[in-house]
């Protein structure tokens, strides 16, 4: 009798499967779109992207959210997951809006949930994000919290105890954090403005109390600072980032990798309308520092591009070739994340919707829960690259 892998037995339900898993996921709103035909299962014993990238000293993983409707709660995604991915992250179950209520209390219900699936299934885990420093993402308790008579010493507590008590929780599950996220503002490369800026002075001491703090509570985390470099808006924000790094390097401030969300836009040439040579530039400075990289939040905006399915996903292939091939190049980079492995999922649902009211094909399975021409792509890059010593 043959030995078929999840990911087949998948491919030979997906009816089935989509019938019982209709709904939106996360803060996504699910498209109602006829399916289109599965395409037929994949041979069997054909490795999952998790093998690929396994031999070659790497690892593929998604987001995965709780809550009603969400990724966690579909089985046949963590199926996918399971037989996919050999490292996970959190969507939004351990930012600060889901974990700090209120200033006297954690609930770590949902990161205690996907926690504890990666390592019952012996996957690897990423943490995202100990701080993200978009004003609009703090909870809002801060529109009001009075930081006392020393605003500065305050500051430097709440943040530190925020980051010690939530990277302590999961020591030894976590092995690479997203410590800070987005500090750098993408339309002129200056810092951005927060409440933990403000009061402390400067983005820089933010910067170096939150990776010291993450440090000293984890002395052998992966550290990662993670943005998205403007994606076809030019170079400041890349140059900000760039600034933001060597200032860290320079200061001691510890870190170990740069995170490129990696939200590539097709339909504005090969890498989201940023020329491929600035962004050549960009990696080789990254990586002169002696950091590493991390792709964190990969997926397509299609928003741009032709109807018709076939074509789409032949073009979205396209990009996701050219993308990895090029980030492939650089042996710092071991860990490559999908934002989302389902369509309906993906939070570029509600991103920018297409004009025509299609659903965007962003992520590597269908709804069908079947892979596409993206699947495929990832594959032959993880095929085509070399071996991470």
């Amino acid at each position: 009798m043959p030995q078929w892998s999840r990911r087949e037995m998948l491919a030979l339900s997906s009816g089935a499967l989509l019938t019982a898993c209709s709904g939106g996921g996360g803060s996504s709103t699910s498209v109602s779109v006829p399916p289109p035909p599965p395409p037929p299962p994949p041979p069997a014993g054909s490795p999952s992207l998790a093998e690929l990238s396994a031999e070659k000293g790497m690892r593929f993983g998604t987001a995965i959210n709780t809550g009603t409707g969400s990724t966690f709660n579909d089985n046949n995604y963590l199926n996918l997951v399971r037989e996919e991915c050999n490292v996970a992250v959190a969507e939004n179950d351990l930012k600060w809006q889901a974990i700090r209520p209120s200033p006297d209390m954690f609930t770590f219900t949902g990161g205690d949930a996907l926690v504890n699936f990666a390592q019952t299934e012996n996957i690897g885990f990423r943490g995202h994000t100990l701080l993200w420093e978009d004003e609009t993402r703090y909870p809002s308790w801060f529109d009001t919290y009075d930081f006392g008579a020393d605003p500065a010493m305050e500051a430097e507590r709440l943040l530190t105890e925020h980051i010690t008590t939530v990277a302590a929780r999961y020591q030894g599950q976590i092995d690479s954090w997203d410590v800070v996220n987005e500090a750098v503002n993408p339309g002129n490369g200056a810092y951005r403005s927060s409440p933990f800026s403000r009061n402390l002075g400067s983005m820089e001491a933010v910067l170096d109390i939150a990776f010291q703090a993450a440090r000293d509570t984890l002395p052998n985390t992966q550290l990662v600072y993670n943005d998205f470099m403007s994606w076809g808006t030019g170079n400041a924000h890349r140059d900000g980032v760039l600034t933001l790094l060597d200032g860290m390097i320079t200061r001691g401030t510890p870190i170990d990798a740069l995170g490129v969300q990696s939200h590539i836009f097709a339909g504005t040439g090969n890498f989201g309308g940023i020329d491929e040579a600035a962004w050549r530039s960009f990696l080789n400075d990254v990586t002169s520092l002696g950091l590493d990289l991390v792709i964190t939040e990969f997926d397509i905006n299609d928003q741009n591009l032709p109807a018709d399915i076939t074509t789409r996903d032949g073009l979205i292939a396209d990009y996701t070739s050219a993308y990895l091939g090029l980030m492939f190049e650089y042996s710092q980079l071991r860990d490559v994340l999908c934002w989302g492995l389902v369509h309906r999922y993906s939070w570029m649902q509600n991103f920018q919707p297409r004009s025509d009211g299609l659903q965007k094909r962003s992520t590597p399975f269908d709804d069908s829960y079947q892979p596409t021409p993206m699947y495929d792509a990832i594959a032959a890059a993880f095929e085509a690259t070399t071996a991470r010593s």
